[in-house]
């Protein structure tokens, strides 16, 4: 069978990053990837108008972003953006289903939810191991404290706004962690209007493309024989002194449930210390769905981005009412609906006209929406179109009057499919209560000797980000390089 000095399991960024630093130094190594094409959760698709990204779209932690800083010392030396790099950090246009961004402004929902923000900080920062509790649960604490200084138009909506977090995290606010739900990004966020998989083609452009083997889906890895031993599904076996593991976290915690596409058996199976740690991590489902049309009809609109807001939870209304009166009101109504409907989710909406003059709109979901619609693709459109309608309206804080039979049907939809992709079953790591990263990160990071781990569940800085995957692979390499001899440096500060 064939040997390798090291062997990759996953051609996504991590993979392809720590590929391309042992390149550098020839070493003998081959990139094992389960699907028929290299990026993993970077996909990009060049069917309609412009690229269309499915997976990843920004470059996050601009400035201390280690590979951003690589992507614009490549646009300075081709002297040309290939990426088409834009910063759409414009205000965003909130709306709901019956209230419009002057609505928001003149109730100032913005700054109640920058002090629910202040709010959720200071109860961790003043005790540290104080018990997690969702999103929707210290929303709730907020209200009774605060309740007596807040608008009833406050209460409505300053909740669904700061369900925005939703459409970072992938997951739902009342299984959401608070203590680990906001989100401070150092720099401003970069979107790639030419497609993230130019950053994947820049990479690849370094490697072999012959030892890059797409479609070999790894079934079992023995690590009890030296070297290691890995078979693929359809028998090919080969061996390696070093293996780079980059599946995602969701992939790993199959371990116990073989049998399932995409579950790796390991011998020995991991120690209870990776196990415990994956078992106190959560995994989120962002999704994303793309509406092309032949004109933009919402060009009205001069922004980048609009946030339709979910509609509001009457409980909050309970919880204002009987903090003013210091009773403690009982939750009495706090099932979700299996079936979505229209504005029971927060939906982040990116306007791709303002954005690269493309007539198309670009929706985010969260994870139980995300579900249901990649599930169900055909009601996508059915779904968002009572909420694209409100933007055919120039002031939106005024009652709709537009026939909904009116409104002219995409001539194209594309719809992601991360949680039915049984190589990815979602987008990235995401935090429920009591859910510890760290300890995921401390342990994958020491991995098993020869055995080693990266991707974006196994680093703290860019943790959930491309970077912070791309990071991650060059950390193994350089490990691997180290242990070998071919490179200074302490495994310690790795």
């Amino acid at each position: 069978m064939e040997h390798y000095k090291a062997l990759i399991i996953g051609g996504g960024i991590s993979g392809l990053a720590a590929a391309q630093l042992l390149a550098e130094y020839d070493i003998n190594y081959v990139v094992l990837e389960a699907r028929d094409r290299i990026g993993g959760r970077i996909q990009t698709s060049r069917e309609g108008l412009t690229a269309y990204d499915l997976g990843a779209s920004w470059a996050h932690d601009t400035l201390t972003n280690p590979l951003f800083d690589q992507i614009l010392d490549n646009i300075e030396s081709l002297k040309e953006d290939k990426y088409s790099l834009y910063y759409d950090d414009g205000k965003p246009l909130y709306f709901s289903s019956n209230a419009g961004p002057k609505y928001f402004d003149e109730n100032k929902i913005e700054q109640v939810v920058k002090e629910l923000e202040k709010f959720i900080e200071l109860k961790y920062f003043e005790e540290i191991e104080k018990k997690d509790i969702s999103l929707y649960d210290i929303v709730i604490q907020y209200i009774e404290k605060q309740g007596r200084m807040l608008t009833k138009e406050q209460v409505l909506y300053a909740p669904q706004l700061i369900r925005h977090l939703e459409l970072w995290h992938g997951i739902g606010w009342k299984e959401m962690s608070s203590k680990f739900g906001l989100v401070d990004n150092v720099g401003r966020n970069c979107f790639f209007r030419n497609g993230y998989d130019k950053v994947i083609d820049e990479i690849a452009s370094h490697l072999n493309p012959n030892r890059i083997l797409c479609n070999s889906v790894v079934k079992k890895i023995d690590n009890t024989r030296n070297p290691i031993q890995i078979e693929l599904t359809n028998g090919t076996k080969m061996t390696a002194d070093w293996l780079i593991c980059t599946v995602p976290q969701s992939i790993l915690q199959l371990d116990s449930k073989l049998g399932e596409i995409g579950s790796i058996e390991w011998a020995p199976s991991l120690p209870l210390r990776i196990k415990n740690s994956l078992d106190n991590m959560s995994w989120g489902k962002l999704g994303k769905i793309i509406f092309e049309f032949d004109d933009a009809w919402w060009k009205h609109h001069d922004t980048d981005r609009f946030v339709a807001v979910a509609n509001p939870d009457p409980y909050f209304i309970n919880v204002w009412e009987s903090s003013k009166s210091k009773i403690c009101a009982p939750n009495n109504n706090r099932d979700d609906n299996n079936c979505p409907t229209p504005w029971d989710f927060p939906v982040l909406i990116l306007n791709l006209y303002k954005v690269d003059n493309v007539p198309a709109l670009l929706c985010f979901t969260q994870g139980e929406l995300t579900e249901y619609l990649e599930q169900n693709p055909d009601e996508a459109w059915n779904y968002m179109k009572p909420i694209l309608i409100r933007l055919i309206e120039k002031n939106l804080d005024e009652s709709s009057t537009f026939d909904h039979s009116e409104l002219i049907k995409p001539t194209r939809i594309l719809t992601s499919q991360w949680t039915v992709d049984p190589f990815s079953r979602g987008s990235y790591a995401a935090c429920k209560p009591d859910n510890d990263p760290t300890d995921l990160v401390i342990q994958l990071s020491k991995g098993l000797v020869n055995v080693r781990f990266a991707g974006e569940h196994t680093i703290l800085d860019g943790a959930g980000a491309v970077h912070g995957a791309w990071m991650s692979g060059r950390r193994e390499s350089r490990h691997i390089l180290i242990k070998e001899g071919k490179m200074e440096g302490d495994i310690d500060d790795l």
